[in-house]
């Protein structure tokens, strides 16, 4: 059982700095991931509304 946990934990470590965006990018990415969000939002209002609406 501890051995599983210590492998479970390497892996995730090892996943984290597999994900790690360079400097460089890091400004471009948190703006799309933004609008991205922005936009998602945007939809699930209106959906929101249009099931209002038909009742």
């Amino acid at each position: 059982m501890r051995n599983l946990m210590t492998r479970q934990k390497g892996l995730f470590e090892q996943a984290v700095r597999e994900a790690v965006v360079p400097e460089e990018i890091q400004p471009e990415l948190v703006t799309q991931l933004a609008l991205l969000m922005f936009a998602l939002i945007n939809v699930i209002e209106t959906e929101v509304h249009d099931e209002q609406d038909r009742h």
